[in-house]
């Protein structure tokens, strides 16, 4: 017969997921923010990710800062207090929109941080829509699903941007204008299986991926390699340093100016 064994169900050695879950929400708890501080948190963030649809430059910070709306904790505070002295320290970014022909290519710059996030080790997929040397779109998100390798995370940035693309080309044919796609990315592997036809033996592939295939085998877009470091959207997909973040404004024909311009209306006393 078996003998019934002898050990605690429950006990300090035996503690059941209940228990290790109300530790844990201690633990994490004594760094929540109050109510009225999450408040706060959540509108100055929500303000912060408005400005970033014309700031590139804070556009994954905020984006970060939108991922914390449920639990703001202490460490929350501090990153929007960094995106705040950042923006006291550059407040007015200018987008040089100087005199150029007629393009006929809309240029898309795509680029993938793969299991940037430490907590879900989710991916950020960030992209940039040229025209010419005009920027006329940027993103920064947080791609749904995990990816198992790099490849098939830059593979989901490169079909994002496409989708940008091809938005953009039927904006652009409503006023008369038929243009190209041109998509650029700096991830090898990722051109590789976008270029092939099938999946051959490749995994965790879905639909969206066999989609693209299709329309870079039909030529509806044109798909070439960029070099990591002439890649403006770099600093999309996660937190760079100033020489980098300079670089991808450059690239973005965006200069920082300080004041107000001349023809902005005047602040209310």
């Amino acid at each position: 017969a078996r003998t019934p064994s002898t050990k605690p169900k429950y006990g300090p050695n035996r503690k059941g997921a209940k228990a290790v879950k109300k530790l844990e929400r201690l633990e994490f708890g004594s760094h929540t923010l109050t109510p009225e501080e999450a408040t706060m948190f959540r509108a100055l963030s929500a303000r912060a990710n408005y400005l970033a649809q014309d700031r590139p430059d804070i556009a994954f910070s905020t984006k970060e800062l939108c991922r914390e709306f449920a639990v703001p904790t202490r460490d929350s505070y501090a990153k929007l207090k960094r995106v705040c002295r950042y923006l006291i320290g550059l407040p007015r970014l200018v987008y040089l929109y100087d005199w150029q022909d007629n393009p006929q290519t809309v240029d898309v710059y795509t680029d993938t941080d793969f299991a940037g996030c430490r907590t879900t080790r989710r991916s950020t997929s960030g992209g940039v829509i040229m025209l010419g040397t005009h920027c006329i779109r940027h993103w920064s998100t947080t791609q749904s699903t995990v990816s198992l390798s790099s490849g098939e995370a830059e593979l989901h940035g490169i079909s994002k941007g496409v989708q940008h693309g091809l938005g953009i080309k039927s904006l652009f044919k409503d006023l008369g204008m038929n243009m190209g796609i041109t998509v650029h990315s700096d991830a090898t592997a990722a051109i590789g299986i976008a270029r092939r036809r099938g999946l051959g033996k490749l995994r965790h592939l879905d639909c969206e991926d066999l989609w693209l295939q299709q329309k870079i085998r039909n030529k509806d877009i044109a798909l070439v390699k960029v070099l990591g470091a002439e890649n403006p959207a770099d600093a999309l997909t996660k937190y760079v340093d100033t020489r980098a973040l300079h670089m991808a404004l450059g690239k973005m024909n965006m200069i920082s100016e300080s004041g107000r311009p001349e023809s902005a209306p005047a602040a209310a006393s």
